[in-house]
């Protein structure tokens, strides 16, 4: 069963354009000019119920646009969305019980009880989406649980830390039990420790709800750790959409060689990056041969390990060619 069915999908808007020079403010005051930005092109996927898949993309690649077509936020210009059986922009009842649309950004405690402490929030969200007394307790003592915030409910949302605010806002994001979690660059701006344990807890969240997750990030390090699938926007076009590995294996055309030598490496290295007794190189594959040879001259050699190279190389290499070998590559 699909969580997501989107086809075609199509999206552009109209972007102011001020002119250049001592004039050109004056003169888009009275005569304004506009272009046509293509926010999405031809956009087709689909996710299964319980799937954890990660976007991403450079800023103005797409994903806030996409995530908020999804959520019912935006109509698209031209294709078809199914989200959870309905047609997002309709906006029923249920569809809107069963889905959450989370952003790093400002949630819904900071636009609603900024003075408050976050369980006044939380009551509102109760009676919003009628959850019984018992249930209520019963939900927010799993999710503050799970993300570390049982001391922290209670404290004015103002006095918290940026992860402190992230990990309450996500308790009430998720207070109704959705099925669908639409996730928009969930760990902006956090430190590692905080990063780590909103990653711990969506995994969680994905495996003991069965809920689906999709995570949009310009940080690769995101997308490793929270799905296997990725999807790549790049300039509103969809260039991947399979299995990370896939990607990482059948994209490059490079090698990450790592040589460990007995002291440290001989100063003659020339294009080698130099981490202690360790040199580093990503090499072409035709001239891989070539560079092992002559490493492996030198007796001060170790070990020689050649891996792929890391995913945030192979990503920024797309984005600055803009396409994989020409054309959408099919990972799946």
């Amino acid at each position: 069963m699909y969580s997501i069915e989107v086809n075609r999908l199509c999206k552009s808007y109209r972007k102011e354009e001020k002119g250049q020079g001592r004039f050109g403010g004056l003169r888009f005051f009275f005569r304004r000019k506009y272009r046509e930005v293509q926010a999405l092109r031809d956009v087709t996927f689909s996710v299964e119920r319980g799937e954890m898949v990660g976007v991403i993309g450079p800023n103005g690649a797409g994903k806030t646009t996409l995530l908020k077509i999804l959520s019912g936020v935006l109509y698209p210009d031209g294709g078809s969305v199914s989200v959870l059986g309905s047609v997002p922009t309709r906006r029923e009842k249920k569809f809107l019980r069963s889905i959450t649309y989370f952003t790093g950004q400002r949630g819904f405690l900071s636009l609603t009880i900024w003075d408050l402490p976050p369980v006044d929030g939380y009551e509102l969200i109760r009676h919003i989406y009628g959850i019984p007394e018992r249930e209520f307790r019963k939900r927010l003592k799993y999710l503050a649980e799970l993300l570390d915030v049982e001391d922290l409910i209670r404290t004015p949302l103002r006095k918290l830390s940026l992860g402190e605010r992230t990990k309450v806002e996500l308790v009430a994001a998720l207070l109704h039990f959705p099925d669908l979690v639409l996730l928009d660059e969930p760990t902006i701006g956090l430190d590692i420790v905080s990063q780590k344990r909103l990653w711990e807890f969506f995994r969680l969240y994905n495996v003991e709800r069965r809920a689906t997750l999709l995570i949009t990030s310009h940080y690769t390090r995101d997308i490793e750790e929270l799905g296997r699938r990725v999807l790549i926007l790049h300039r509103g076009r969809l260039l991947y959409d399979g299995d990370r590995k896939y990607l990482i294996r059948g994209l490059p055309d490079r090698k990450l060689v790592k040589v460990i030598f007995r002291d440290s490496p001989p100063p003659s290295l020339r294009g080698w990056r130099i981490e202690g007794d360790t040199a580093v190189k990503q090499v072409e594959k035709s001239r891989l041969s070539d560079e092992l040879r002559l490493i492996s001259t030198d007796s001060s050699v170790i070990d020689i390990t050649i891996e792929d190279p890391p995913f945030e190389d192979v990503i920024r290499e797309i984005f600055t060619r803009g396409e994989i070998n020409g054309k959408v590559f099919n990972g799946s």
